[in-house]
């Protein structure tokens, strides 16, 4: 009877131990297999690191260039404000202009006019008439 009840432990001891070495030998089989995982995972997080680094250069050569083409259009906008401002500056100046000379060719017209009413009264050959009246001979 004690016989039968060592080779029962015996028997019980030896498929706890073959248990036991299973379940090890299980968890190296899903340690390996993670550890491929982590590793394949490390490459691709390398891979997507690299990309990004590339991505963020190329990004930042895009932003350089957005940065060139609006202080060219801002500088192309205040160089076409300058010339819309000197274009009316210069339609100003022209109206200025045009009214000094019609004023002036207002004071020419008056002038030859007087000079033309005394050069009437002093020249006995030149006959004006007005209206019925007959002028000096």
């Amino acid at each position: 009877m004690e016989s039968a009840i060592i080779n029962e432990i015996i028997a019980a001891l030896i498929s706890a131990i073959a248990i036991y070495v299973g379940f090890i030998n299980r968890m190296r089989t899903q340690i390996s297999v993670l550890e491929e995982k982590v590793k394949r995972l490390e490459e691709k997080c390398d891979e997507v690191s690299k990309s990004m680094s590339a991505q963020e250069h190329s990004n930042t050569v895009l932003e350089e260039k957005v940065k060139r083409l609006e202080s060219r259009q801002d500088s192309h906008a205040k160089k076409n404000d300058d010339v819309i401002t000197l274009i009316n500056e210069m339609k100003i100046e022209m109206v200025k202009k045009i009214s000094d000379v019609s004023m002036k060719m207002g004071k020419i017209s008056s002038d030859v006019e007087n000079i033309n009413a005394t050069i009437a009264i002093f020249d006995s050959g030149i006959v004006s008439k007005k209206g019925k009246k007959k002028g000096v001979k």
